[in-house]
């Protein structure tokens, strides 16, 4: 078992200090948008494009991710404060993100009108980058924690050996999605196929891995019919890639 660690501070001279995990998602940012530029200039997307979809997919998407992470909270005392609602990097739902990414970038071609799916195309990849930085922040504040546990890679907390969702997720994303969005770019592929490649490939592992999650804690995630939303919401992310992997077979995704 892995002994166990936290980083939620990162020091500063002169007494400041930055949140660890803040800082690593700003910097997943940054380096999402860099890597989808980089894609830009090698598939011959206009970098205006680019730009414009990430702040229509990023602002909403950071803003449903707090909402949703929220939901179940829904009548605690903590939240008659709107300070609470407002701070949208404490406690984010990742299908959340998801959802106000979607949601902003449909009302965004609604608008424009534009052809869209090149443009998703890069962003998906892009968000694997960023995923990475995320789930190291996640990491290092334990915000994940899964049953107890005798595994290998389960966390020696003070409390007891357990399961750390973030930290596996983490593993996940540096040995198998970012391996694969380095393949995806190698050379150009049909419209589709990185959607339909990342989504089979990180619902089943999130499905999966919810199993584990605690269920003895405090604010331990709520279970719908025995399954997270997570879990709901990954059976949808695997119908996405299903009718992505068979439009990109078949030679039909829209352009």
């Amino acid at each position: 078992m892995i002994p166990y660690f936290e980083l939620r501070l990162i020091p500063l001279p002169g007494g400041f200090s930055l949140a660890a995990f803040g800082t690593l998602v700003a910097l997943g940012v940054f380096a999402g948008v860099l890597f989808a530029e980089a894609r830009a200039r090698a598939t011959g997307v206009p970098a205006s494009a680019i730009h414009a979809a990430i702040a229509w997919a990023v602002v909403p998407g950071f803003l449903l991710a707090h909402v949703v992470a929220l939901l179940p909270l829904l009548g605690r005392p903590e939240l008659s404060s709107p300070r609470v609602w407002l701070q949208f990097w404490n406690g984010m739902s990742s299908f959340g993100g998801f959802l106000g990414a979607l949601l902003g970038l449909a009302l965004h071609y609604r608008r424009a009108r534009k052809t869209w799916l090149p443009v998703a195309e890069i962003l998906a990849q892009a968000l694997v980058v960023g995923w990475g930085f995320g789930r190291l922040g996640c990491t290092l504040v334990h915000d994940h924690v899964g049953r107890l546990s005798n595994f290998a890679l389960a966390i020696q907390f003070p409390g007891g050996a357990r399961h750390d969702l973030g930290f596996y997720e983490l593993l996940f994303t540096v040995l198998v999605l970012l391996p694969a969005v380095l393949v995806l770019a190698r050379r150009p592929r049909a419209p589709g196929t990185a959607i339909a490649w990342l989504a089979l490939l990180y619902a089943p592992a999130r499905f999966l891995g919810d199993f584990l999650r605690a269920t003895d804690l405090p604010n331990a995630d709520v279970r719908y019919a025995g399954l997270t939303f997570a879990q709901y919401a990954c059976l949808a992310l695997a119908g996405v890639g299903v009718v992505f992997a068979y439009r990109v077979r078949r030679g039909t995704a829209r352009r």
